[in-house]
């Protein structure tokens, strides 16, 4: 592991410095003019602590399913922790008969070391279960939770996902989601072992002195509870910030990466090192600052156990000389008191410790509570669609929410958001080559949407095979519509993989003359192993114009009879662009065909041609 430099060390010791002063009454807390402008009052400081209360109930009741583990779990830390306690005191009972005559224990000590040995042993296998269930509980749940991540997002995609950083998405299905571990492997279970040995300690001092008892109850209030709630508050603002910050960066290197052949293309690359350089420094000093509030709560965890101990240490002495409590009585109270803290310390650094995790689990369940565009309707649930007859639209519109026009008073019937479309009406019969054409930024992609679903339309009826759309199964829906998109995704998957993303169990003739037909010979003779070359992450290694033809070749193979075709030859030249119509036109047989393009060419050889304006479909 290697070891911090003595500027960074210096660096966390002058944060920790700064965060112990906080725990200080009487310093000097005067904010300066920034802090008075990001300070929180006093009602804002309650809502985060309700926050963080309702999150944690949140990823409590998640795993109800394993209450049965995380039941042993605490059984196991339990005794484990009491058995330590025990044997300590059985200890030191052994040695007080073997050294004195004290009545209780003279004769006995053979018995008493016998039971410090047992409970010794005891405690080890007890530890040993309490790991064993709490992190097959907390493996099970970060499973469980992945699981539902993926599929909401899955429900969110496409359209969902759109105004969320794929570097983001990668932070939250990876490093979020792994610090849930600490929850529900270190949170739930030590703070359930504490307040039961806890209980169980006071209940055997108060036994032995009442006086003990009492300061036992004091000194655990304080370790166990006083010292997280007051930690708590300043370390999760820094916590959320680290975490943005790491998904900040985690956007900007992917960005880069995808986008490292136009960077250097642009001689833009020095400047994207300084940004990355920023945005490392940024994400550095959100996790010293973290980390110094961690050394802080540490450091006052232990200053605090100490002064306790020395309080109780004192105060047995006290009672033994004034006669209040046996001495031999006093020494096994005071030994007990002194190895009892065990469970109580890693929840009396959760204050800190858990912060950054519940920051991650809020980036986790605000994906979790997105709404999706679209409801899925699945099957069982919904109109069947076993044919495809048609696709109709009357008086569509669509608006987008959150989005207003400053040249309209009247927010009229869309609330004062962009109206995109407005009683748009599209009759789509099947064997149709329909062409659609329009500015930039007038709807095309987004009436592509709605006839998918990938969104839902703000008004009008949209029927397939005279099923209101909304009301069709999903997955039928899907199997009837096929999507070339103007972002063609490439997966690192063979060329022939690729291409039968649609059909996985499909032949490979049918493959290869998909390929054929989307004009892919001269790039499966380019490539060393022809279909069989494993391409680059995101076809890096291919064009723009062969990531396109490959995505021809998904729809020539799909067997959905309704192909919608957004810019499907905006990146090849004309003499290639002719020849991918003219297979698509031969090959078309009974399926159905929207084009959305602005070449003339390609409009050209439509069979009905509609130009999208004004959020209107006009024939042209």
């Amino acid at each position: 592991m290697p070891i911090p430099s003595s500027s960074c060390r210096k660096a966390v010791w002058r944060r920790a410095a700064a965060s112990v002063s906080c725990w200080m009454p009487g310093a000097d807390l005067r904010p300066s003019g920034r802090s008075r402008l990001s300070m929180r009052t006093g009602s804002e400081d309650m809502q985060q602590t309700t926050g963080n209360l309702t999150m944690m109930r949140r990823m409590a009741r998640l795993m109800k399913p394993l209450t049965g583990t995380e039941g042993k779990a605490i059984l196991c830390g339990s005794l484990g922790h009491l058995f330590a306690v025990w044997s300590m005191m059985a200890a030191a009972a052994a040695l007080i008969g073997l050294v004195t005559d004290w009545p209780p224990l003279n004769g006995q000590w053979v018995v008493w070391a016998l039971v410090a040995v047992l409970t010794a042993l005891s405690r080890g296998v007890m530890a040993y279960g309490e790991q064993y269930y709490n992190h097959e509980m907390a493996f099970s749940m970060l499973r469980d939770i992945r699981t539902t991540v993926f599929d909401k997002m899955r429900s969110l995609a496409p359209a969902g996902l759109r105004d969320q950083a794929r570097g983001d998405m990668v932070t939250v299905i990876t490093n979020d989601i792994e610090l849930l571990e600490i929850f529900y492997a270190h949170t739930l279970s030590p703070i359930a072992i504490a307040l039961v040995t806890s209980l169980a300690n006071l209940a055997l001092l108060t036994w032995l002195s009442p006086w003990m008892g009492l300061a036992a109850v004091i000194s655990y209030l304080i370790v166990g509870l006083l010292i997280p709630i007051l930690s708590a508050r300043p370390t999760f603002k820094v916590a959320m910030r680290e975490r943005t910050a790491q998904a900040n960066l985690h956007s900007l290197l992917l960005e880069t990466l995808q986008g490292r052949t136009e960077l250097a293309g642009l001689g833009a690359l020095g400047n994207t090192r300084r940004r990355v350089g920023v945005a490392t420094d940024q994400m550095l000093d959100a996790r010293g600052r973290t980390s110094g509030r961690t050394v802080a709560n540490d450091l006052v965890t232990n200053v605090v156990t100490l002064i306790c101990t020395g309080v109780f240490t004192l105060m047995a002495c006290h009672l033994g000389s004034a006669g209040l409590v046996d001495p031999a009585r006093g020494m096994i109270g005071l030994v007990g008191f002194l190895s009892s803290f065990a469970p109580l310390i890693p929840v009396a650094r959760l204050g800190a410790g858990l912060q950054p995790t519940l920051a991650a689990a809020r980036r986790v369940f605000s994906l979790l509570d997105k709404e999706p565009p679209v409801r899925e309707v699945e099957s069982g649930h919904g109109n069947p669609l076993t044919e495809f007859t048609g696709e109709e639209a009357k008086a569509v519109s669509f608006s987008y929410a959150g989005k207003t026009d400053p040249d309209k008073d009247d927010l009229g019937e869309h609330g004062g958001r962009t109206s995109v479309l407005e009683g748009l009406d599209l009759s789509i019969k099947p064997g149709e080559l329909i062409g659609i054409q329009g500015a930039n930024g007038v709807g095309k992609s987004t009436l592509i949407d709605l006839l998918m679903r990938f969104q839902e339309r703000s008004g009008g009826d949209l029927t397939v095979s005279d099923l209101p759309i909304e009301t069709i199964c999903t997955a039928d829906l899907r199997a009837q519509q096929t999507l070339v998109s103007q972002d063609t995704y490439i997966f690192s998957l063979t060329l022939a993989d690729n291409i039968a993303l649609a059909r996985p169990d499909a032949s490979r003739e049918d493959i290869e003359q998909a390929a054929h037909d989307a004009c892919l010979d001269d790039l499966i003779d380019q490539l060393p192993d022809g279909l069989d070359h494993l391409l680059a992450d995101n076809g890096s290694d291919l064009s723009e114009g062969q990531r396109q033809r490959v995505a021809l070749a998904r729809a020539f193979l799909s067997p959905a009879p309704l192909m919608l075709l957004d810019e499907p030859t905006s990146n090849m030249d004309a003499l290639l662009e002719g020849r991918v119509l003219t297979r698509l036109i031969e090959r078309k047989g009974d399926r159905t065909c929207l084009i959305v393009s602005h070449r003339p060419s390609v409009l050209a050889r439509v069979d009905r041609l509609l130009t999208l304006q004004d959020g209107r479909l006009i024939p042209s």
